[in-house]
């Protein structure tokens, strides 16, 4: 048991530690491992400890290896680690990181585009209606989006992503039963909002 809170204590002044290096308040970091500050303030009390799957996301946000989180004195072995050359070229590496994963994700939603629109031309020229490829492309384009938030993104964005997402297959819903007039089922994107938005609430103790 002595072992167990030597090791809580030390992993509470560590996590502390580097997250006032890293700029980050106890909300900030809550959010990109997506519990609630609550949680991150008993880990820094040492009341508490992060499971493993955790404890490897919060060493990869510090930049540090894992068991320095859990070495009494990681932070002066860290601090000294990283030379001139790396510091200067981290935050280019981090940027060059972001710029692909925007890439990936617009060459994605533009292929899905694209290849709706194919569609929808070869019902032209087949006379044909393909028309529901444009409107199965908007469902599509927020789904994507929201895989692409959940790797790369902000949590912040997951309520106006599945937002999207659920009036896009409402508007798809609406269109192959235009001739029933049902448009009106477009309403149920506001009570549909709500659950979205006390879903996102919802973070891990």
């Amino acid at each position: 048991m002595a072992e167990k809170q030597d090791i809580a204590s030390i992993l509470a002044h560590n996590i502390a530690d580097r997250r006032k290096k890293c700029g980050m308040t106890q909300a900030e970091l809550a959010e990109k491992l997506g519990y609630s500050d609550k949680s991150i303030s008993k880990w820094e009390r040492g009341e508490g400890m992060p499971d493993v799957l955790c404890l490897k996301r919060m060493a990869d946000l510090f930049g540090v290896p894992t068991d320095a989180l859990l070495t009494e004195d990681w932070s002066s072995a860290c601090d000294g680690s990283m030379t001139v050359t790396e510091e200067k070229n981290a935050p280019a590496s981090d940027r060059h990181k972001a710029v692909n994963h925007w890439a990936i994700a617009a060459v994605t939603i533009s292929g899905t585009w694209l290849l709706a629109f194919l569609l929808y031309l070869i019902g032209k020229f087949c006379a044909m209606d393909f028309s529901v490829a444009l409107a199965a492309a908007i469902p599509v384009t927020g789904l994507l989006a929201i895989i692409f938030n959940a790797l790369w993104g902000k949590r912040k964005l997951t309520f106006w992503l599945c937002t999207f997402f659920v009036t896009g297959v409402l508007f798809v819903v609406c269109w192959l039963l235009r001739e029933h007039g049902i448009w009106g089922l477009m309403a149920l994107t506001v009570p549909a909002a709500g659950v979205i938005w006390f879903g996102c609430r919802i973070r891990k103790e």
